[in-house]
């Protein structure tokens, strides 16, 4: 008997209960199908996307096209017309790859501006995703890209297009699946965000600020 291949072990997945089942339980008994299996299941938790077919197929080429469609195109206005040209570019696991680069860059300020630009990437490409996707699942992934830019702070230093990235996050959550995981990562994200905007509170004993004094002496 033939091992399964990724491909396989992914439409037994997707077709659910009880084939999934059946996909588990021989897997349990082969360890080559068991690694397979292990394979999608490593993707499927990367990705988080709830077809495994859809992982599957676009999870492996999702790095590859992603560096290819950095090196092409120049900048957020040069990627966002590469992704409008070339369908191949339109797919969650690119969208995603852009997302995880976004995500792993917020805590640096010197990439910072390189990290908005990835995370409106992302919702660039979500903007293609048919509805094989699934809208509650675009939704997830729009929100989690706009509160990733909102983290990121505009590099133009305008707090207004921070707050347009909050807005759209909390829009985009609001017509999401309702995952508490994703609504999690969101507020998470947003805490960041608006305390960028914010600013440092001022700490016990430091000098009072311009309003304080004006208001000291109003007093």
């Amino acid at each position: 008997m033939k091992h399964l291949e990724l491909a396989e072990i992914a439409k037994l997945l997707s077709e659910g209960t009880p084939f999934a089942e059946s996909c588990r339980h021989l897997a349990e008994n082969c360890p080559t199908c068991g690694e397979r299996l292990g394979q999608v299941d490593a993707l499927m938790k990367r990705f988080r996307h709830w077809d495994a077919e859809t992982v599957v197929r676009e999870g492996l080429a999702a790095d590859r096209l992603f560096e290819a469609l950095l090196k092409k195109g120049q900048g957020l206005a040069g990627w966002s017309a590469l992704v409008e040209e070339k369908a191949k570019y339109q797919t969650w696991g690119v969208a995603w790859v852009a997302l995880e680069r976004a995500q792993a860059q917020i805590a640096d300020v010197a990439t910072r501006a390189h990290a908005w630009e990835l995370a409106l990437l992302a919702v660039t490409i979500a903007g293609y995703l048919g509805a094989s996707y699934h809208p509650d699942s675009i939704a997830d992934l729009k929100a989690l890209a706009h509160a990733t830019a909102a983290a990121a702070g505009s590099p133009e230093d305008g707090s207004f297009d921070t707050l347009r990235q909050v807005a759209a996050a909390m829009a985009a959550l609001d017509q999401g699946s309702g995952d508490p995981a994703v609504a999690r990562d969101v507020v998470d994200l947003l805490s960041r965000a608006l305390c960028n905007v914010r600013g440092p509170r001022s700490r016990p004993g430091s000098p009072p600020t311009v309003r304080r004094r004006r208001a000291a002496r109003r007093g």
